[in-house]
């Protein structure tokens, strides 16, 4: 091409969008995603910062592992949403759906083998396991007694 050809030539922006602004873009995308992955394995980490604490403290607490859709399970989350309230003040509840991923620790912690599974810790660190459904009455003495 002759000099001044070239000189006539104007400059026109590419149709496509440049490769590092979609790279930029899919790097972002990937931050997002991992930021928001990472806030879900916190939830785990809760749970069980939330157990080593109250057995550190020696506080009683109560292990309540269920899924939210078997019945059993809903039968005692009524028992336990009528009766625990009473003793809200001095025993932990650790809440625990055995279905949602981010807890696979503390159930592999707990030995899970069937649901409903109720964990009694007394202050002193002591474990008691009940399966199944656990009667109001039943289930308030067990929490009084570990309250005391």
């Amino acid at each position: 091409m002759p000099k001044s050809n070239r000189a006539k030539r104007k400059y026109r922006p590419a149709k496509n969008p440049p490769t590092l602004l979609i790279l930029a873009g899919i790097a972002l995308l990937l931050i997002a995603v991992f930021l928001a992955k990472g806030s879900g394995v916190s939830t785990a980490s809760t749970l069980e910062s939330q157990l080593d604490e109250a057995l550190a403290a020696k506080h009683p607490t109560f292990v309540f592992l269920h899924s939210l859709d078997c019945i059993p399970c809903k039968e005692m989350m009524g028992t336990v949403a009528e009766v625990y309230p009473e003793f809200q003040d001095s025993v932990t509840l650790i809440d625990v759906d055995v279905y949602d991923q981010n807890n696979t620790n503390i159930l592999r912690r707990e030995n899970l083998q069937s649901i409903p599974t109720l964990v009694f810790y007394d202050a002193q660190g002591t474990r008691q396991v009940f399966v199944g459904v656990m009667q109001a009455d039943q289930f308030r003495q067990t929490l009084s007694q570990l309250a005391q």
